[in-house]
């Protein structure tokens, strides 16, 4: 004969059982990024070598914290190619003035017109990232962290290597905290000033 006792802890269990089961099915529900979960291929002694497939998969490619990386492009005007003219707006908070400079890097160094704070530096920056880095679109699928890295924001516009750029920085999650970083050199630091 069963107690009260045995029947309410009986009770205890399966009810806690059926919690746990929804909320183990709830993390591997399809739609929500990063939960596929690829098989391995099976080891079987093959007259075929393995093969690493050349493109990442899609939570690889999904999941860098890089800043954007695209690929170079060449310049429309070859005799363009070093020179760089930007004008560049920084606003420390949403009700500051901005601040605006201007930078000019030629293949000789630092043009006159250029009024911003450690242009070599800045120069070598737009240098290595070049006008698609500027240009890039963000990437809708990538994950970000959610941090918060100040309240500055700034662009960068005018020409690199004879193309056209502008691009919007900000410091409001990961993914923008790593561009403000790739160009701290022209920016400055994010984070309150």
């Amino acid at each position: 004969m069963e107690t009260a006792r045995s029947v309410a802890v009986r009770g205890v269990c399966l009810l806690t059982g059926s919690v746990l089961a929804v909320l183990l099915a709830g993390c591997g529900a399809t739609g929500n990024p990063g939960t596929e979960l690829t098989a391995a291929p099976p080891s079987s002694p093959s007259s075929q070598p393995a093969v690493p497939s050349p493109t990442p998969t899609a939570s690889e490619s999904s999941m860098s914290t890089d800043s954007p990386k695209p690929a170079p492009s060449l310049p429309s005007d070859p005799a363009a190619v070093g020179s760089s003219m930007l004008t560049i707006s920084i606003r420390q908070n949403p009700e500051a003035e901005p601040v605006e400079y201007f930078l000019e890097c030629t293949p000789d160094g630092i043009g006159e017109t250029t009024t911003l704070p450690n242009p070599a530096a800045a120069c070598e920056a737009v240098k290595r990232l070049g006008a698609a880095f500027f240009n890039a679109e963000p990437d809708p699928n990538q994950m970000c962290t959610q941090q918060y890295g100040g309240p500055q924001t700034a662009t960068i516009k005018g020409t690199v290597d004879g193309h056209r750029v502008y691009a919007s920085f900000s410091a409001t999650d990961g993914c923008e905290i790593a561009r403000w970083n790739a160009v701290e050199s022209i920016l400055g630091p994010a984070g309150a000033n």
